[in-house]
């Protein structure tokens, strides 16, 4: 049976998958990881730098690589799942068949972005409020901002850094699904993603959807999509 590895948004863990995950089956079985300093490995100490990311990621893969298997990846998730893609290609390992990069735009996309690395925490709510489909009891509630504010933190720093470097891959030969809702308000529209083209030797597909930055979360019409596109192309 193919499976999918599902990798969460900047902030998130693995349960966020929890109603992809029920919905991708019977046909396709999934599995979603969790980084340090969240969900299951709460007690471990949170990643700054997106080699660290990719590393702890790749040590999770290596158990449920097979021959048949594909990467779903959201925001944060999507820039893992793209240089996991690499990090297999120099090990020497089995390639996804299929990756779903949603909500992010290419990795020389984000030049411009202002750094949130020593910002005081209202400036970091006021940056983080952008990201349409962040829970409102989560930024009304104090504590819960003090709970999840380092986690964030840290995983802001991890893109604010990957940003920073000018990426030079060879193109990946994947069968590749670029996935964005048409209500992100982070400039990710079908013009801005088609830069993703330049970074892969076969055709990208571009697919817009309902919803906001979270769609994939929220949109049951993605589990749909995926499901056709896996199992139409074994």
């Amino acid at each position: 049976m193919t499976k999918a590895i599902l990798l969460h948004h900047a902030g998130g863990d693995k349960y966020a998958f929890d109603k992809l995950r029920k919905n991708l089956l019977p046909e396709i079985e999934s599995i979603a990881f969790d980084l340090p300093g969240r969900g299951d490995r709460f007690g471990e100490n949170l990643l700054h730098n997106y080699k660290e990311v990719v590393k702890d990621y790749f040590q999770q893969l290596k158990n449920e690589i097979s021959t048949d298997y594909f990467f779903v990846g959201v925001s944060m998730g999507t820039m893992a799942a793209f240089e996991l893609c690499h990090l297999l290609l120099k090990e020497n390992l089995p390639l996804p068949t299929h990756l779903f990069l949603a909500a992010r735009l290419s990795p020389n996309s984000y030049k411009n972005e202002k750094t949130i690395i020593g910002i005081s925490s209202d400036e970091f709510w006021n940056v983080v409020q952008k990201y349409n489909g962040v829970p409102e009891q989560l930024l009304a509630h104090k504590e819960l901002r003090e709970f999840y504010e380092p986690i964030l933190r840290a995983d802001f720093e991890v893109l604010e850094k990957y940003n920073a470097i000018q990426h030079e891959h060879q193109k990946l030969d994947i069968k590749t699904h670029v996935i964005f809702g048409n209500e992100d308000t982070n400039n990710i529209t079908l013009e801005t993603a088609k830069d993703w083209s330049a970074c892969f030797s076969k055709d990208v597909v571009y697919k817009e959807f309902n919803g906001g930055h979270f769609f994939v979360y929220e949109n049951e019409d993605v589990v749909a999509y995926i499901k056709s596109v896996v199992l139409n192309e074994k």
